[in-house]
């Protein structure tokens, strides 16, 4: 039977993937939110982390993976389950078929496992075919007594091949529009990526006479590489540090941002700033 797909009742701390899906039968869910039966709650963390062959050229790069573990934690945060048969796991290598993970018909629920073989089986990928960047995507499924399937598929729990990096720790934070000096934070979050605790190389705070509001976000680093973000907290709707990329020197402990600035007329359009480990 074709799987209906459940949306806007998850809630999960992690990267968000958004499937397409069946006008009718996301329009069916709208309206009465209990369809599935529950509403479940994800947590948890994953790394599969290693060094790539020829870091120049990651596309044709085999990566020895040094670093492999999962654990997700499925919850049930309300519903009722009496027309419930049971829930399972399903996982895909970048966007592929769907591989079965595990079934369970009681909460808490935690899928775990630190082994290369337990992430790549099921799937074409192996140890010399992958590459940085392939993404395995976990997502939940409820398969009701009648038959009718429903995939929780707004939000999924990914895990992305990556080089090893940590960015852990106190850092020194300067930038190219008011050579701002704070010291600031970096951690990581459960999905690989990093928070920091002011993102935007203090424009917001530090540079204007806004010293209460404190711009936060996250990064993502793939073997040295920052990518472009806009999950900054001041970027969306005001365009106030904004990252367009950026660099990570693992062994000077250097982190080097690119960033806009769409909303103070007296400092550049875009600027830098720097992150320099204590």
């Amino acid at each position: 039977m074709k799987t209906k797909y459940f949306t806007k009742i998850l809630f999960l701390a992690l990267v968000v993937s958004i499937f397409s899906c069946d006008t009718d039968d996301e329009s069916e869910i709208l309206q009465d939110r209990d369809t599935a039966g529950a509403i479940l709650n994800l947590s948890g963390s994953a790394k599969l982390l290693g060094a790539p062959a020829d870091p120049s050229d990651l596309p044709n790069s085999e990566v020895a993976i040094s670093d492999n573990e999962l654990e997700i934690n499925v919850s049930m945060v309300s519903g009722d389950l009496s027309n419930v048969d049971h829930f399972e796991i399903v996982k895909q290598f970048n966007n592929g078929e769907e591989v079965s993970e595990a079934t369970f018909t009681e909460f808490p629920y935690t899928l775990m496992y630190d082994t290369f073989d337990a992430f790549t089986a099921g799937t074409p990928a192996t140890s010399s075919t992958l590459r940085i960047g392939d993404v395995f995507k976990y997502t939940v499924k409820v398969h009701q007594n009648d038959g009718d399937v429903y995939a929780y598929s707004t939000q999924s729990f990914n895990v992305t091949v990556n080089c090893s990096s940590d960015l852990v720790g106190m850092y020194t934070m300067t930038n190219t529009v008011c050579a701002s000096s704070e010291v600031v934070e970096i951690t990581q979050n459960p999905d690989g990526s990093y928070n920091l605790s002011t993102v935007d190389g203090g424009l917001l705070q530090f540079c204007s006479s806004n010293s209460s509001l404190v711009n936060t976000g996250n990064i993502t680093v793939v073997c040295g590489e920052i990518l472009p973000s806009l999950d900054v907290t001041y970027c969306d709707g005001y365009g106030i540090g904004c990252i367009t990329g950026g660099s990570w020197d693992q062994d000077a402990g250097v982190l080097s941002l690119s960033h806009t600035n769409d909303f103070f007329t007296w400092a550049d359009a875009a600027y830098e700033s720097t992150y320099t480990r204590l």
